[in-house]
């Protein structure tokens, strides 16, 4: 009888235009069970222009409670990021070598089958400005490599414009810029439909052409293996 009376009930608020949100507060009925009397239900002209109108306005709150929502998330996140930034400070050359050698370590070109005569040179590509420069610092700084000694190619597609690349790559590491050159690359994959804002300066491979470079290195590479 009482599942009754909340029918009764609930059907009269849906008949004014009461949205099942606003029906389920009244009575603690489930929305699902608000649906499944009323799914089918015909009301009047005036309740149904009064749904309408919560709907939209409800549409409003939702998107200004988004909007709002994503705007405090991305204080949030720059306030943490600022955070962390600060807890870094300046690095002294050891802590450099150590950032280096991890670059190189994730990034850079290892496999030269040293155990069948290959003969090893110092590569590393990416297309992050900040990893590159940081890598140049690292080259320039501790293994006192100068900048005409460094070798760049870049890794374009179709729709890059190779000067523009090079100006921009020479801005970020001031390598002369008749160290450079592009090559270009077109994935089998996508044949050729890249987006053009994927990669806008393509990708950046510094190369040192000296074995001795290579293995200091890998031997800063085995220190930190062996210390860990």
């Amino acid at each position: 009888m009482e599942s009754r009376r909340d029918y009764q009930a609930a059907l009269a608020l849906r008949l004014e235009g009461k949205t099942y949100g606003e029906i389920r507060k009244s009575f603690q009925i489930p929305k699902s069970t608000l649906s499944t009397w009323f799914s089918s239900l015909k009301i009047d002209s005036e309740a149904k222009k009064v749904l309408e109108s919560k709907k939209k306005n409800g549409y409003y709150k939702l998107v200004e409670f988004n909007k709002i929502r994503t705007l405090n998330i991305k204080k949030e996140n720059e306030n943490i990021r600022g955070e962390y930034e600060s807890k870094i400070g300046r690095l002294n050359n050891r802590e450099l070598m150590v950032l280096g050698a991890a670059l190189y370590w994730g990034e850079g070109y290892k496999n030269f089958g040293l155990k069948n005569g290959g003969y090893p040179y110092m590569c590393l590509g990416n297309s992050d400005p900040s990893m590159i420069k940081v890598f140049v610092i690292f080259l320039y700084k501790f293994l006192k490599i100068t900048k005409d000694r460094i070798k760049c190619q870049i890794m374009i597609y179709p729709s890059i414009n190779p000067q523009k690349a090079i100006q921009y790559w020479q801005n970020i590491t001031q390598i002369p810029s008749k160290n450079f050159r592009t090559q270009l690359a077109v994935s089998r994959a996508s044949q050729g439909k890249r987006p053009s804002n994927l990669l806008p300066y393509g990708t950046l491979q510094l190369r040192v052409n000296n074995r001795q470079e290579f293995f200091k290195i890998k031997g800063l590479i085995d220190g930190i293996t062996q210390t860990i």
